[in-house]
C-alpha cells in the first residue's frame, strides 16, 4: 500500500484511511479510500501503456475536458508521466451491474446522446488507431511465440478489408472518442457519466458506437433492435453505409480487446481479474470465437 499512501500524501492527506476497498480493474489497481468525511477513487496505473496506444498526457487533458462538460469525474490529482490518478467518486452504479437495464433501447439512446457530446469535445493531438494495435499485437505475439489459435492470421486479412473499405478517416467521423465504452466505465448517473478515459484520442466515432454493442459481453454483440436504435439516435436514421460501418467496427472492437489482452500478457502485467483469469487465456478464448465466425 505504500504507493497508495504516497499518492494520498501528494494531496496533503496524511491521515490513516478509515477504509480502503479494492475496486474492479483488470490492468490498473483501483481503490475506494475513505478518510473521515472525505472519499476518493484512487488508480495506481499500469506502466508501459504506450504499447497499448495510450497517452497519459492526452488522458489528463481528456479528463479535464470531460469534467468541464459534465461528462467525467472531478480530478483531484493526476501524476505524469505515471498516470496515477485520484478522483472524487460519482454516486452511481456502473451499467456492468445492471446489464438488463443497459440493454433497454431507451437506456442505449440516452447513452448515445452522451457519446455524441463526447465527440463534440475539442480535438486533442493523439490518434487512437485500433487497426495498428491489432496488427502490432499479433506481430509481436508471433515474434515471441505466443500460442495463438490456428488460422489467427486470417483476422489480419479481414482487418485490412475493413480499413480499406472505410478509407481515410475525416470529420464528422473523426472526433475525440472515449474508445473504452464498456459497461463498467458507464455510470448510471443523472446525467450518465463516463470514467476511465485512458484510451481517449482522435478516432472513428463508429468505434465508440460499436463498443456499445459489446459493452456487456465482448463475445456477444447486441441484436438488430439495439443496432438500429444506436444509429438512429446518433445520425437521425440508419443508412446502409452506416450499418455496414457499424457492423464492421464491432469486429474491430472485439479484435482490439484481443490485442489488449495479448499486449498485457507480453508486458507481464499483473493479473487482477476474476479467479482463473489470465490475459492470454482471455485473449485466445475470444480470438477462437471470432475465428469461428469468419
Amino acid at each position: 500500500m505504500q504507493p497508495l499512501r504516497r499518492l494520498l500524501l501528494s494531496i496533503g492527506e496524511s491521515r490513516d484511511p478509515d477504509r480502503i476497498e479494492r475496486l474492479p480493474g483488470l490492468s490498473n489497481r483501483n481503490f475506494r479510500v475513505v478518510l473521515g468525511q472525505d472519499e476518493y477513487i484512487v488508480r495506481l496505473a499500469s506502466r508501459d501503456v504506450d504499447r497499448l496506444g495510450i497517452s497519459r498526457q492526452v488522458e489528463a487533458e481528456a479528463l479535464r475536458l470531460a469534467y468541464d462538460a459534465g461528462l467525467g469525474p472531478d480530478v483531484v490529482r493526476y501524476v505524469l508521466p505515471e498516470g496515477d490518478l485520484i478522483t472524487r467518486p460519482i454516486p452511481a452504479r456502473p451499467f456492468s451491474e445492471r446489464p438488463e437495464t443497459y440493454r433497454e433501447v431507451e437506456t442505449l439512446r440516452s447513452i448515445v446522446r452522451v457519446v455524441r457530446r463526447v465527440h463534440e469535445l475539442p480535438p486533442l493531438r493523439h490518434a487512437f488507431d485500433p487497426f495498428a494495435q491489432i496488427r502490432e499485437s499479433l506481430r509481436r505475439a508471433a515474434e515471441f511465440n505466443v500460442p495463438l489459435p490456428t488460422g489467427s492470421e486470417r483476422v489480419l486479412l479481414r482487418v485490412d478489408e475493413i480499413e480499406a473499405a472505410r478509407g481515410p478517416l475525416k470529420p464528422p467521423y473523426l472526433a475525440l472518442c472515449h474508445n473504452d465504452l464498456f459497461a463498467g466505465n458507464l455510470l448510471d448517473a443523472h446525467p450518465i457519466r463516463l470514467v476511465d478515459w485512458e484510451f481517449a484520442g482522435m478516432g472513428d466515432v463508429f468505434f465508440d458506437l460499436a463498443t456499445l454493442l459489446v459493452s456487456c459481453d465482448e463475445a456477444s454483440p447486441l441484436p438488430e433492435e439495439q443496432r438500429h436504435a444506436i444509429l438512429c439516435e446518433y445520425f437521425g436514421d440508419e443508412t446502409p453505409t452506416h450499418r455496414r460501418r457499424l457492423d464492421d467496427m464491432v469486429l474491430v472492437v472485439q479484435l482490439h480487446v484481443v490485442a489488449w489482452g495479448l499486449t498485457h500478457h507480453m508486458l507481464g502485467t499483473p493479473e487482477h481479474g476474476w479467479e482463473g483469469f489470465t490475459y492470454l487465456g482471455f485473449a485466445t478464448d475470444l480470438l477462437t470465437e471470432l475465428l469461428a465466425r469468419l
